[in-house]
């Protein structure tokens, strides 16, 4: 694996190019195009370089956009050839970055570059001027590069510089051109059409130039063999100046050397922090016809060994790549052979792993085969312990039933002892109920549940059946329609009678208890293929898709369920099943529920000798009305009228939250010989009810619909108005953990069903009087401090607040309660009754006790008058302020000082 790392890391880093390096050209020409070719092959010495050229062809705004460009890519160093002086803002912008700047043959104004290269050419103009003076030159017209030029300038500077001095040159004329053949060829062409001056000699700043001008005097019929054209470049390619120089069509010219291997180098040094001149002048010479061709051979010897050099770079890069290729087939071999081992490691891993899983698994299936025979004989135990039990239920409840059937027949039994009685009686046929259901369903998972077969008319018994609920629908308000429309023919069916009319009295109470007041209940009732599909439909709040499958097992209740113990729709699937029939829910949150149930027409096995007639009828006591919405707000208001903030003085205001309408009319009949009461029948509705009417005391149970009681305890006690009443929870749940959530959110007292009623009452008595309320807010004593602490967070910050805003406005005489409310966050009566349970005081009598307080202190402490007191604490009769002060501390304020 270390070879393979090796190897690999040694293939990924061949020729990995580090620096970047552009190159701005002004133009392109012959000289340029040397430079360019020169700069690549130094190049190819360094294998951590590479060249990006543009050329802007002489366009100032190109050249200008490219360098911006090179900025923008981030390039490591830049190389400009400025065409004009006018290039400088692009060059600072590139070296203010940070970029390395080289400008090389041509300078600008500034002086932000990091390195210049170049040949010195006011020595090159200078030097033209000694050799045509030394020739014997005497009339000359100067042909100079572009006015804004660095080049152009200079070598005018140094020509001008012999021309002007003591040697006998006389500069006739001054011309400008665009460095190019055909701008020359116009300038001198336009000379020579107007009055041309007497010349012998045409020096031009290049040999282009120079061979431009040339041409014009030949158009004009001028003897060339007598003007002498000179230029500067003497490039040795084809048509260059040293080739013009050697056939005569030059006078002389002066090298002007392009040097990339130098460029090159100066960048490099720069690039890798080594050590380099800012100013490097290249060097130069004159040529004439006398050296013009050993230069030229020079030349010619230089390009085949450049060539030969070219040569063998592209041997040595083709070798490189041959090996490269060769180390990367090298590599993919020995990966292989590693990933071969790798995979034969892993094969027999995987299988030793395979073995000794298998092992394991081989065991924890004999494991879990004992654990699953072990759980199902403890089940079985349980649920024949739990059948045992149900049976042994049967006779206290038949005991209870039996003598509660006959006291109910006694006339002189009169309410509420009625009530009572009628109460316990259907609860007992509820409890009954359950057990039968119970044992039946017990029945059913033994596989000793039996078909008793009936030949009957489903339709009339459908009918029958719907009209025992009609009364408690009425009640509701709620309609119930039978639609048999579709069956054409007299709808009989072999099927066993009590066990259909217990699944159709199951999803009856269960479209009851769901169906809210003013909606409708539709059972219909169709035939086809042999089969009779029954739907129960009702438009109640309906389940969600997700619960819709888990709605038949057992003891299952979907979200929201109201009450019950998730048996009933298990032993609908259960008798609908043993019929070799269907059943299945469809439903949409919010638009009600649809059972439907699909029944074969017969049963085999029917005996019509063992078949006996019999009405379908219902059993009253199957109906379970417990949990029936009823609208409370008109009992309570035949009651007690609560539009008084003090209506509980004397009897206490108890506010009852359960779902269940039998519990509910349980606890009221306990209470209200002591208390007034209020009900709701879910944790959202109660909390409405506690916030409006701010009750003493809260009895709630925990398992309800909508909100819960946790829930709702949580609610009660995060808000201020109601965060003082203490609730007590009633609930079935009596492990630890649940009790400890309970007393989590905040509960004072937790009871569990089934309780006694004296135990309640003793418990909501000892509640109601360990409330302790704070004897003063305005004292500022130690006792006062003390008091507040036993408060809880919420109430501690409102008496706070109660007191800051007291004090703020008692001055003003006009302060009423429902201002003080207002700036608390209360209204009148929440203000009220919170302030009454905390202080035992209505706020009126608390603000007036803080006014005295304070003129108490002033008494005391200063020297006005009783009067100016009793004003600035918000009196407006200092009468009624003697009265109220002696009232309060039994002296009058004159005595107090």
């Amino acid at each position: 694996m270390t070879t393979f790392t090796f190897l690999f890391s040694s293939c990924s880093t061949k020729e990995k190019k580090r620096f970047v390096i552009g190159v701005s050209q002004c133009s392109e020409d012959v000289w340029r195009e040397k430079l360019n070719e020169e700069l690549r092959i130094a190049a190819l010495y360094y294998n951590n370089v590479k060249l990006d050229i543009k050329s802007a062809n002489d366009d100032v705004k190109m050249q200008t956009q490219q360098i911006d460009a090179f900025v923008n890519e981030d390039v490591d160093l830049l190389i400009v050839a400025p065409g004009q002086v006018s290039i400088s803002p692009a060059i600072d912008r590139a070296y203010e970055k940070g970029i390395p700047v080289i400008i090389f043959d041509r300078r600008t104004r500034s002086d932000k570059y990091t390195a210049y290269i170049g040949a010195d050419n006011r020595k090159i103009g200078s030097d033209m001027g000694r050799f045509l003076a030394s020739a014997g030159v005497s009339d000359v017209v100067e042909l100079c590069g572009l006015s804004s030029s660095s080049p152009a300038i200079e070598r005018a500077d140094g020509f001008e510089s012999i021309a002007n001095g003591k040697n006998k040159i006389n500069l006739v004329k001054k011309l400008y051109a665009d460095w190019t053949e055909k701008g020359a060829y116009h300038v001198v062409d336009s000379m020579l059409s107007a009055t041309p001056p007497h010349f012998t000699c045409i020096f031009a700043h290049n040999d282009r130039m120079a061979v431009g001008a040339r041409k014009a005097c030949q158009k004009h019929g001028l003897d060339i063999s007598r003007i002498r054209f000179c230029g500067i470049d003497a490039m040795p390619e084809e048509g260059g100046g040293m080739q013009l120089i050697s056939e005569g069509k030059l006078f002389a010219s002066y090298t002007y050397p392009t040097r990339g291997d130098e460029v090159m180098q100066l960048a490099m040094n720069i690039l890798t922090g080594k050590k380099y001149e800012r100013e490097n002048l290249l060097a130069s010479a004159l040529v004439t016809h006398e050296n013009a061709s050993v230069l030229l051979m020079q030349y010619d010897e230089t390009v085949r060994q450049q060539s030969r050099l070219a040569t063998l770079r592209s041997r040595v890069d083709k070798a490189a790549s041959d090996f490269q290729t060769q180390r990367v087939y090298l590599i993919i071999l020995v990966s292989f052979l590693i990933l071969l081992i790798v995979a034969c490691a892993l094969a027999v891993n995987a299988y030793r792993t395979k073995a000794l899983i298998n092992r394991k698994l081989k065991e924890a299936v004999k494991r879990q085969e004992q654990l699953t025979k072990e759980i199902e004989d403890m089940t079985q135990r349980r649920l024949q312990f739990f059948t045992n039990v149900s049976h042994e239920l049967r006779t206290p409840l038949t005991l209870i039933a039996g003598p509660t059937e006959q006291l109910l027949e006694d006339p002189t039994v009169k309410a509420p002892h009625r009530s009572m009685l009628e109460m316990i009686h259907r609860n007992t046929h509820l409890l009954l109920q359950l057990v039968g259901e119970i044992l039946d369903l017990r029945k059913v998972q033994t596989n000793k549940a039996e078909l008793v077969l009936n030949r009957f008319d489903l339709q009339k018994a459908l009918t029958l059946w719907s009209e025992d609920f009609r009364t408690i629908a009425i009640r509701r308000k709620l309609t119930i329609t039978v639609d048999t429309s579709t069956v054409k023919e007299e709808p009989i069916i072999i099927a066993d009678r009590d066990k259909i009319s217990h699944v159709f009295f199951n999803l009856m109470s269960n479209a009851l208890k769901y169906t809210p007041k003013g909606g409708s209940i539709n059972i219909s009732l169709a035939y086809t293929n042999h089969t009779y599909t029954i739907k129960v439909s009702d438009t109640g709040k309906g389940v969600a898709k997700d619960e819709l499958p888990r709605l038949f097992e057992r003891f299952y209740q979907a979200r929201g369920a109201e009450g019950g113990t998730g048996i009933g729709l298990s032993i609908v699937k259960a008798f609908v099943e043993l019929h070799k029939g269907e059943v299945h829910g469809e439903s949409e949150e919010g638009k009600g529920l649809t059972i439907v149930v699909s029944l074969p027409d017969s049963q085999p096995g029917y005996d019509p000798a063992k078949d006996v007639e019999e009405k379908p009828t219902a059993e009253k006591g199957l109906i379970d009305d417990n949990y029936v919405t009823t609208s409370i707000s008109a009992k309570e208001s035949a009651e007690r009228i609560t539009n008084a903030e003090d209506f509980d003085h004397d009897r206490p205001l108890v506010l009852i939250i359960d779902d269940n309408d039998g519990m509910r009319s349980y606890l009221h009949s306990i209470l209200k010989q002591k208390y007034n009461i209020s009900e709701a029948a879910n944790g959202k509705e109660g909390l409405e009810k506690a916030r409006r009417e701010v009750p003493k005391l809260v009895i709630c149970d925990v398992m309800m619909p909508v909100m819960d009681g946790l829930e709702f305890t949580r609610q009660l006690k995060a808000d201020t108005a109601t965060c003082h009443i203490p609730v007590i929870l009633l609930t079935a749940r009596s492990l630890t953990e649940q009790r400890e959530e309970g007393y989590g959110t905040g509960a004072d007292s937790y009871l569990t069903k089934p309780f006694s009623g004296s135990v309640l009452l003793a418990r909501i008595d000892n509640l109601l009087r360990s409330r302790s309320m704070l004897r003063s807010i305005f004292s500022g004593s130690t006792e006062e401090k003390e008091e507040e602490k036993s408060l809880n967070t919420l109430d501690q910050t409102f008496i706070g607040r109660l007191r800051e805003v007291m004090q703020k406005n008692m001055g003003d005489s006009e302060y009423s309660v429902e201002r003080l409310g207002t700036d608390v966050g209360l209204s009148r009566v929440q203000l009220y009754r919170k302030v009454k349970a905390l202080t035992g005081q209505t706020p009126v009598e608390l603000l007036r006790k803080a006014r005295l307080e304070k003129a108490k202190k002033l008494l005391i402490k200063t020297e006005r008058s009783v009067a100016e007191i009793a004003y600035e604490v918000g009196f407006t009769s200092p009468s009624y302020f003697n009265k109220c002060f002696k009232d309060e501390f039994g002296m009058s304020p004159g005595e107090s000082r």
